[in-house]
């Protein structure tokens, strides 16, 4: 069964969403993608309700991973904590959600 991971980001106060997306390319992707938990990784930025009211979050990220606990021991090493130390330079709160994928 796929199994996926949300995050719901709301960057920082001042910070300029063009540097976190530049971040996104140059490092996060690069690194999160070359993960054998991860079978898949975007970033979306939120940029409308559907009614087309402003939303709580800035950016979505959904990660198609192979299991949560392959994904969790993934966060465990060096790259992943160093990653999450740059990612939280720029987030200034995040909701994680995960589950399996309903066929």
């Amino acid at each position: 069964m796929p199994y996926r991971v949300f995050f719901l980001n709301k960057l920082r106060e001042g910070v300029d969403p063009a540097d976190y997306e530049s971040w996104i390319r140059r490092t996060d992707y690069p690194v999160a993608r070359a993960n054998p938990a991860i079978q898949r990784y975007d970033v979306t930025r939120l940029e409308s309700t559907l009614d087309d009211g402003s939303p709580s979050y800035d950016y979505l990220e959904v990660l198609e991973v192979v299991g949560i606990e392959e994904y969790r021991q993934a966060l465990d090493t060096p790259e992943f904590k160093q990653l999450l130390s740059e990612w939280s330079e720029f987030i200034a709160s995040s909701e994680a959600v995960h589950g399996g994928v309903i066929e």
